[in-house]
């Protein structure tokens, strides 16, 4: 019979000394994820910062090439305009000596 004791103490002294091993483990890595996700966090708050300066700066050139956009429109349509216009009168005239 006490061969029967000293194993179920032996069996529950290991059982014991197994939990604590492994409640000292899942403590340890929960204070390491813990501390990752501080860090995360603040490179989260960083990224968001940094994009939110990008997009202040992408609608200021927008804005800007939407102001810049529409006279240089303009200009080119009124060039290719005066352009084909000459180039039609040339072939009116090409065909009109041929004549």
């Amino acid at each position: 019979m006490k061969s029967c004791e000293s194993a179920i103490v032996i069996a529950l002294t290991l059982i014991a000394v197994s939990v604590t091993v492994g409640t000292v483990f899942l403590i340890i890595a929960l204070v390491k994820v813990r501390k990752v996700a501080g860090e995360l966090e603040k490179a989260l708050h960083k990224l968001n910062s940094e994009l939110d300066i990008v997009s202040r700066v992408s609608s200021k050139v927008i804005s800007l090439t939407e102001k810049i956009s529409s006279p240089v429109v303009s200009a080119v349509s009124l060039i290719f305009y005066a352009l084909s216009s000459v180039n039609k009168r040339k072939k009116q005239t090409g065909e009109e000596n041929e004549r």
